[in-house]
C-alpha cells in the first residue's frame, strides 16, 4: 500500500502543473478580447443656406455621416426655431417656427428603417438647445445593407413656416443636430 500511495504522490506531482525544469520549455496563454459597439457621428454640411422666402414652408436639407461597427443604428434630429440676428432672447421679433407636423425626413443612403416604418419621424417635445427654442424627434431603428456595420451619408430633412406677410427682413438663422446611437431602441 505504502508502494501505491508513492506512485499516486509522484503521478500528482508530475500532472500538476508545476515547470520542470529543462533545457527548453514553453507555456501557452489563451487569448482574447471582446470589441464594444462604437458610432461616430459627423456632419458634412455645416453651414446651410436656405436662400430666400417672403411667406410660406422652406425644408432645409442636412448631410451627416455615421460610422459605426454594427448594421443597426438609431437616428434621429433636433431643429431649432429661426431667430432673427441668431438671437433666441429678443422678445421683439417672433421667430420662424419649425413645422413640426412635417416630421424629420431621414434617409441613409444604403439603410432602411426596420419593420417597415416610414423613414420620417414625428417631432416629439420641445426643449431648450443653447437658449434657441428646439423640438426633439422620436428616434427610428435603421438597418444597413453593408456586411457588419453602417458606413454612410445620411440625409435629414426638416421644414420650417414663415406665415407672417409682415415678418421684419433680414436674416434668420437656428441650428439642427443630428444623433445615431448604436443598438436598438
Amino acid at each position: 500500500m505504502a508502494r501505491f500511495m508513492l506512485i499516486l504522490a509522484a503521478c500528482i506531482f508530475a500532472f500538476s502543473g508545476l515547470a520542470m525544469a529543462d533545457e527548453t520549455g514553453h507555456a501557452t496563454a489563451h487569448v482574447f478580447v471582446d470589441v464594444n459597439p462604437n458610432i461616430a457621428v459627423s456632419v458634412l454640411t455645416p453651414n446651410v443656406d436656405l436662400g430666400t422666402i417672403q411667406m410660406g414652408s422652406f425644408p432645409g436639407v442636412f448631410i451627416f455621416r455615421v460610422d459605426a461597427n454594427v448594421e443597426m443604428v438609431a437616428l434621429w434630429a433636433e431643429a431649432t426655431y429661426l431667430y432673427k440676428g441668431n438671437d433666441p432672447f429678443d422678445p421683439l421679433v417672433d421667430p420662424i417656427v419649425l413645422k413640426r407636423e412635417a416630421g424629420a425626413t431621414i434617409e441613409p443612403t444604403n439603410a432602411n428603417p426596420i419593420e417597415g416604418n416610414s423613414n420620417t419621424v414625428p417631432f416629439l417635445e420641445t426643449i431648450d438647445y443653447n437658449g434657441f427654442t428646439a423640438w426633439l424627434s422620436d428616434q427610428m431603428n435603421f438597418e444597413s445593407s453593408q456586411p457588419g456595420y453602417f458606413s454612410q451619408d445620411v440625409t435629414l430633412t426638416v421644414t420650417w413656416e414663415q406665415p407672417d406677410p409682415e415678418k421684419p427682413m433680414g436674416e434668420y438663422s437656428g441650428w439642427v443636430i443630428f444623433y445615431a446611437s448604436v443598438g436598438q431602441l
